[in-house]
C-alpha cells in the first residue's frame, strides 16, 4: 500500500501513518521517494526498526524537504537509527 502511494502521490507534502501496524521497512523505503514530503508521522508503527530509520535518513537523499518526523513509540528504533536521521538536514522537529 505505501509503495503504491509513493509512486502515485508524488506531490504529497504530509503523510500520517500513525498506528499503521503493517507498515514495514519496505514501506519506509518507498516513502523515501516522496521528495516533496515535509511532515511524516510514523507514531506507533511497531515494525519500524533502525533499518527504516537508515532508509529515511542515512541512505535517502530525496527527503531534503522533510522538516518534521515523528517516531514516537517506535520501540525498535534505537540510538543507531536516530543517529542516521542526522542526514536529514532540513529536519526541525523530531
Amino acid at each position: 500500500m505505501v509503495r503504491a502511494l509513493s509512486t502515485r502521490l508524488t506531490a504529497l507534502t504530509s503523510l500520517n501513518l500513525t498506528s499503521c501496524s503493517k507498515v514495514t521497512e519496505a514501506g519506509v523505503k518507498a516513502i523515501g521517494s516522496l521528495s516533496k514530503l515535509t511532515s511524516l508521522n510514523l507514531t506507533s508503527c511497531s515494525k519500524i526498526t533502525d533499518e527504516g530509520a537508515h532508509a529515511l535518513g542515512g541512505q535517502c537523499l530525496t527527503l531534503t524537504s522533510l522538516t518534521s518526523l515523528d517516531l514516537s513509540c517506535c520501540h525498535e528504533v534505537t540510538n543507531e537509527g536516530v543517529e542516521a536521521l542526522g542526514f536529514l538536514s532540513s529536519l526541525t522537529c523530531l
